[in-house]
């Protein structure tokens, strides 16, 4: 009796050591994958068979990759930008204003831009119009609203 428990006690501790001493080996955490997206800004001048008119001149900015306003002075339409690889999420940003001299206005005037944010080759359109109105009707509009040949746009891209 005395071998049996002497044999089951040492079994028990056996039991124990290869138990109680188990240890885990660590499992590596995985370094977070960061997404980034191809983003291009664009600015188009056709819409429903009318074309902006050719007198204007437009400053856009637009936000790059660092985080910093790109601007780009005396564009004429359309316009898009060099294609920038930015790291998700990210809100992508566009704003300008058209420029004209009065003398070099047709009659009629057609004005206005669609401008949309292009991420992976998929448009995320702002729905920005085009405008119609004669030489004078376009002065007159000017002058009651300054601020007609404005634009912004953001997009956060996830």
């Amino acid at each position: 009796m005395k071998k049996l428990s002497f044999l089951l006690a040492a079994l028990l501790i056996g039991g124990m050591m290869f138990t109680g001493c188990k240890k885990e080996d660590p499992k590596p955490t995985p370094d977070p994958v960061s997404k980034t997206a191809k983003v291009v800004y664009k600015i188009g001048n056709t819409s429903l068979n009318q074309t902006v008119s050719n007198c204007f001149k437009y400053t856009v900015s637009y936000l790059g990759a660092n985080g910093q306003m790109v601007t780009v002075n005396d564009v004429t339409l359309p316009w898009s930008s060099p294609e920038i690889t930015v790291t998700l999420p990210f809100t992508a940003k566009i704003e300008g204003n058209a420029t004209y001299n009065e003398a070099d206005l047709p009659d009629p005037v057609v004005y206005g831009c669609i401008y949309c944010i292009s991420a992976n080759g998929i448009d995320f359109q702002h729905q920005g119009s085009l405008y119609s109105a004669s030489k004078e009707g376009f002065i007159h509009i000017m002058a009651e609203n300054p601020d007609e040949l404005k634009f912004s746009y953001s997009k956060t891209i996830e």
